[in-house]
């Protein structure tokens, strides 16, 4: 089970990926080692992806902006503390409040314990997370990737992902979540950091062809 610590191993593990795979390599060497992408785990971590589901970068940077005002401290027994009225105001939607507030009540009194989950196995931690309500594979995946920076994991659920694959591949159309995991297995064991160039490479090209379109 290996962890990226640094950004020197993502450089290392797309460097020898990208020796068999020429597409790839020609997005490595057009956009370099993306950013780490580093999120608390625990708590914080889960909430910052719960209010992130569904919703733009920049909405969701304002809503958990007002969120972490609002909660003075990210503790589960801050959020179960709240109301709704106080909830509502940071700009969460009442399906993700019940998302919150299930994760607060899970560790407050029923022993979710985050901690344990750092050294768990990805199986554990993937089985332990979509059994909550409101986190499904993206979620749990995205946990695993970005809060515990499991270097083999791979949100193939992502659009922006499966995007990024069908126009860097030149496949005709975008391939859905089991395709793309089937797709994905090529770059085992450093999915992680294939993850985090190709949503680079999405976001590059993305602002490439608004840039022309002007």
């Amino acid at each position: 089970m290996q962890i990226y610590k640094t950004k020197k191993q993502i450089t290392a593990a797309l460097t020898h990926l990208c020796e068999r795979d020429k597409k790839l390599a020609s997005a490595f060497e057009k956009y370099g080692t993306p950013p780490m992408r580093e999120s608390p785990d625990g708590f914080h971590g889960l909430v910052r992806l719960l209010i992130s589901q569904q919703v733009s970068t920049a909405a969701a940077t304002s809503i958990q902006a007002k969120f972490d005002a609002a909660m003075g401290g990210m503790e589960p027994e801050n959020l179960l503390a709240l109301s709704e009225a106080e909830v509502t105001a940071c700009g969460i939607s009442r399906p993700k409040q019940r998302y919150l507030r299930n994760l607060a009540e899970a560790i407050v009194s029923d022993g979710l314990d985050l901690k344990a989950l750092r050294k768990a196995d990805n199986q554990t931690v993937y089985e332990t997370l979509v059994a909550l309500l409101g986190i499904g594979p993206w979620t749990a995946q995205c946990y695993l990737l970005f809060c515990l920076r499991r270097a083999d994991m791979f949100p193939a659920g992502d659009l922006a992902l499966q995007e990024s694959v069908r126009m860097l591949y030149g496949l005709d159309a975008r391939p859905d979540a089991p395709a793309l995991e089937t797709f994905a297995q090529r770059w085992q064991p450093h999915r992680g950091a294939v993850a985090r160039l190709l949503w680079t490479y999405y976001n590059g090209e993305q602002a490439e062809a608004k840039a022309a379109r002007k």
